[in-house]
Parts: structure tokens; C-alpha cells; sequence
């Protein structure tokens, strides 16, 4: 026997597992790229339209920071724009894609132990991450010719939508090894996600102040390395390659890895905890606390970094806006004040989305104790229900409002460090503040879910993402208003840009409150599901 003895039923149960996951992953990135790239040709269906768009974008730092070196922005053309419009979100999309789905598959599966199950059949040691790894690959080279196919059918040049397919495919399978590699690592799915994700935020923040700064640290990220395909301007298709073999060098790495630990343990070992709990976690407030803090703590240092950045580069804007009046004159037509409080207003919803983000995740622990099994031997001590998930709800808010918080703080240091006005932190700490009810929403979407239907608790994603999807591409997919009104930032005023207007961020907080009521409702009087 083989170490990948068993892949092929391996990877046939990985599909069969998740068909509905990986088709609607496929479905749902395809069509979006798809959608974006066809409206693209019509937004700029002219040269002059093109230029235009070129002297509107070109040397922008802080629209560098969310797009792109702007390679070929000397011969602009509509695949320029495609590249500068695209590229950069939908490599983080397979990036995501890859670090859930493979985190899914190994570290996930040792947390319940079903690993060993596996193994005890004429199973290899290295069957099921390469499985998983298999499967979450051809998923990618799906979504990647899909988007070539259409990007050609379009109109698009055929060197230009293969290499920019190939730079999407280059970094989600970068992420696979990334997330192979840290689930030899650490011990718990928790953290290998954890960590997967801050290498995907350091790889943005380093290619960012790298493009913007025009110095080399864009080549310690490999969100740079693939951008530097140049697609639609001089191909180079050597940064493939290195893309390439960083990938295989992690998943070699991770082979490695494994045979030098213990199934189930990680080279990052759990520290041992104490001989007796202390008092706090025998409190069901405490021990939910006890079992977040990390996530909370990698939380707040990526939301703290990531507003620095989006800081820094905010007096960038009010130059450009002094330097291009064209530029200005579009903010200012949309009725959101000045171009540097717009651009605040918009990094901070941005980060409020990021916070979204980790109040499902937070709210997925009571989840991951009931499958578990744990929770019943809590519930059979003196802990209730409602006091048990209340400690557990309590957690993901106040984390969500201490990661705004912290976002608020980087974002305020950054700017108020570049205009010289310390009163500037305190200003942007409470812009950041304002938008917490929109991701409260999230939260009491999640409760619903995990009240009614406990076995379909990844449902609560969904949400997240067309979200994200409205405040990323509503305007370039030309979506509707019923559309827009879908996401609940569109209801928030955008302050600092606009002046602060109470009664959308009370409904908003009604409608969480509503949500988490219900869901409250729901798991009080369902039975204890355990898988």
C-alpha cells in the first residue's frame, strides 16, 4: 500500500459530499466574472470611453490599492480595464474558495476524527488531503475555463482571457497548498483557517503599498506574482511558473509535514490548559470567550492592518481630486461630499462587510459544539439553552463591534498620521461604529439558520456573499434597485461623507434583533441534532 492508496474513491466521496457546495461555487463565480466582463464591453464600448477611464483611474493610489498596477495603461484598451476591474477580486474569491473547502477536507475532518476512521481502511496517509486538493483544483479549472470561454466569446483578445484565467487558477492553487501546509501546523480547523486567511491579507497589503510605493514588496505576495502576467498588455507567463512551484513546493511541504507529526496533533501543539478550570470558565460566557479569543485576536490585528492601509493612502485621494476635477466631479454628482470623506466612508463599509464576516464565523462554534457532541454534556449541567447560546451570541457582538473598533483605530491613526490632525481617530473610530447594525444583520441571519435549520448552517454565507457581491459589483453588474436595497449597507449613511442620520441604523439594529429572536426561538424548541 501506497501513500495514496484509495485516492479515486476518495475523490469520487469528496465530490458526492459536496456537489451542492462545489456546484455553487462554480455557478456563482463563473457567472459574476461572466456578467462583469459582458457589461464591461458595454460601459466602454468606445475608445474614447476607454481613455477616459484611464485618466480617471491611472495613478491612483488608493484605486491601485483595490485594483492594480494598472499595467497597460499606456495603450489602454477594454481588456486593460477587464484586468484592472477584475482581477484582483477574483483571485481573493479563489483564494477563499480554496482555504475553506481544503480546511474542510483535512484539518476539519482530524478535529472530528473521522480522519481516522478513514485510515483504518486501505487508505494512505496523504489519500485524503490529496483529494481534497484534487477536487478543490479541478473546481478552480472549472470556474477558470468557464471564464476564459466567455471572456473570448465577448470579444476579448484569446492570449489575453487565458492568461488572465491562468492568474485566477495560479493563486487559488497557491492558497490550496497555503491551507495544506497550515493544517500540518496547527491543531484545530479554527486556526488553520485563521491562518490561511492572515496570508491572504498580508499577500494584499504587501502587493498593495508594493504597487502603490513602486518598490519590491509586491514580489513578496503572490497576488503580485500573478498580476505580473500582464494580461492584455505584453504577456509575461513566467510568473506562472513561479506561482507553480510555490504551489507544489507548499503541498511537498505539507506531505512532509504530516509524516513528521501525530494524526490529530499539529506542529503547533495546543498549549495544556490548567489541572482545575478556572472560575470564569466554568461560566458558559467565559468558556465561549475561552474558545473565540484567538479568532478574535487574529480578527482585529488583520481589520487593524487592513484600515492603516485603506488610511494611509486616503490623503491620496483629496490630491487626486485637486489634480483631475473630472474625478471629483463623480463623487460629488453621487451627493456623498468630498472625495476623501467618500473614499473613508466606502473603506470603512468594506471592513464592516470583513466584520460580517466574522460574526457568521463566530456564530459557527455553537454549531461545531453541538455536532460535536459537547453540547449535551453542558446542557446537562445547571446550563440552559438560552443562557448557553445568549453567551455565544454575546461574543460574536461585541467582537464584531471591537473589530470596527480596531478597523476605525487603523484607519484613523493612518490618516490623522498623514494630515498631522489627531482628532481624526476619534472621528473615523465612530464612522466605523456606525456601521455595526448592517453587520449585526448577519448575525441575526445566522442565529435564524442555526435555530431552524441546525444541518444547513453553511447556509448563512450565502447572505455574506451576495453582499458582497452588490457592494463589489452592483455598479458594474448594472443591478436594479430591488437588487442593491438586497445589502444591507446600502441603508447606512455614509458618514464621515454624510452627516449621521439615526433611523436607518435603528432598523437595522431592529432587524438583527428580529432575526436573532427568532432564531432563539427556534433552537429552544428543536431537539439537539449530532452528526
Amino acid at each position: 500500500m501506497t501513500s495514496l492508496s484509495g485516492l479515486g474513491a476518495l475523490v469520487r466521496f469528496t465530490i458526492r459530499r459536496d456537489r451542492g457546495r462545489l456546484a455553487a461555487w462554480v455557478v456563482v463565480l463563473t457567472a459574476v466574472i461572466g456578467i462583469s466582463a459582458w457589461n464591461l464591453r458595454n460601459v466602454y464600448a468606445t475608445q474614447q470611453s476607454i481613455d477616459a477611464y484611464v485618466q480617471l483611474f491611472g495613478n491612483n493610489p488608493a484605486l491601485v490599492a483595490f485594483a492594480g498596477p494598472g499595467f497597460g495603461f499606456d495603450k489602454p484598451s477594454i481588456g486593460v480595464i477587464l484586468v484592472n476591474e477584475l482581477q484582483l477580486w477574483a483571485m481573493i474569491a479563489l483564494a477563499l474558495m480554496s482555504i475553506f473547502l481544503v480546511n474542510r477536507h483535512t484539518r476539519a475532518e482530524e478535529d472530528t476524527e473521522r480522519v481516522e476512521l478513514v485510515l483504518s481502511n486501505a487508505v494512505g496517509r496523504h489519500a485524503p488531503t490529496t483529494a481534497s486538493m484534487v477536487v478543490v483544483s479541478v473546481t478552480e479549472l472549472l470556474i477558470c475555463s468557464g471564464a476564459t470561454a466567455i471572456f473570448i466569446v465577448a470579444g476579448y483578445p484569446v492570449i489575453g482571457s487565458i492568461s488572465l484565467s491562468l492568474s485566477f487558477l495560479a493563486v487559488g492553487l497557491v492558497f490550496i497548498g497555503v491551507t495544506a501546509a497550515a493544517a500540518q501546523f496547527f491543531s484545530t480547523g479554527r486556526a488553520t483557517t485563521g491562518a490561511s486567511l492572515m496570508v491572504l491579507l498580508a499577500a494584499f497589503i504587501l502587493r498593495a503599498i508594493g504597487d502603490i510605493s513602486h518598490n519590491a514588496l509586491r514580489w513578496f505576495s503572490t497576488i503580485g506574482w500573478a498580476q505580473s502576467v500582464r494580461s492584455f498588455a505584453d504577456e509575461r507567463w513566467w510568473p506562472l511558473a513561479l506561482c507553480a512551484a510555490a504551489a507544489l513546493g507548499l503541498v511537498a511541504g505539507s506531505y512532509w509535514l504530516s509524516n513528521h507529526r501525530d494524526l490529530g496533533a499539529g506542529f503547533i501543539s495546543t498549549r495544556p490548559g490548567r489541572p482545575t478550570a478556572t472560575r470564569a470558565l466554568t461560566d458558559p460566557f467565559g468558556f465561549a470567550l475561552r474558545l473565540q479569543r484567538g479568532l478574535i485576536a487574529i480578527w482585529m490585528i488583520g481589520m487593524f492592518l487592513t484600515g492603516y492601509v485603506f488610511g494611509s493612502i486616503a490623503n491620496d485621494v483629496d490630491a487626486m481630486a485637486r489634480d483631475n476635477p473630472q474625478f471629483a466631479d463623480v463623487f460629488s454628482q453621487m451627493g456623498k461630499g468630498n472625495l476623501t470623506d467618500s473614499y473613508l466612508a466606502t473603506s470603512l463599509a468594506m471592513l464592516a462587510l470583513m466584520a460580517g464576516g466574522f460574526g457568521i464565523a463566530a456564530m459557527l462554534a455553537p454549531s461545531n459544539e453541538e455536532r460535536s457532541g459537547r453540547l449535551e454534556l453542558i446542557l446537562s449541567r445547571r446550563v440552559g439553552r438560552f443562557r448557553w447560546i445568549a453567551s455565544h451570541l454575546a461574543i460574536a457582538t461585541l467582537g464584531t463591534v471591537a473589530l470596527m473598533v480596531s478597523a476605525g483605530l487603523g484607519v484613523g491613526l493612518a490618516y490623522a498620521r498623514v494630515v498631522g490632525d489627531v482628532g481624526q481617530i476619534s472621528r473615523l473610530v465612530r464612522a466605523a461604529l456606525v456601521t455595526v447594525p448592517a453587520a449585526f444583520v448577519f448575525i441575526g441571519i445566522v442565529v435564524v439558520v442555526f435555530g431552524f435549520l441546525p444541518k444547513a448552517i453553511m447556509l448563512a454565507w450565502v447572505p455574506l456573499a451576495v453582499t458582497a457581491i452588490i457592494v463589489f459589483f452592483g455598479e458594474l453588474l448594472e443591478l436594479p434597485n430591488w437588487a442593491l436595497h438586497l445589502s444591507p449597507f446600502e441603508f447606512l449613511p455614509a458618514v464621515p461623507a454624510e452627516s449621521l442620520q439615526p433611523w436607518p441604523l435603528v432598523w437595522l439594529s431592529v432587524i438583527g434583533l428580529a432575526g436573532v429572536g427568532i432564531g432563539l426561538w427556534g433552537f429552544t424548541r428543536r431537539g439537539i441534532a449530532v452528526t
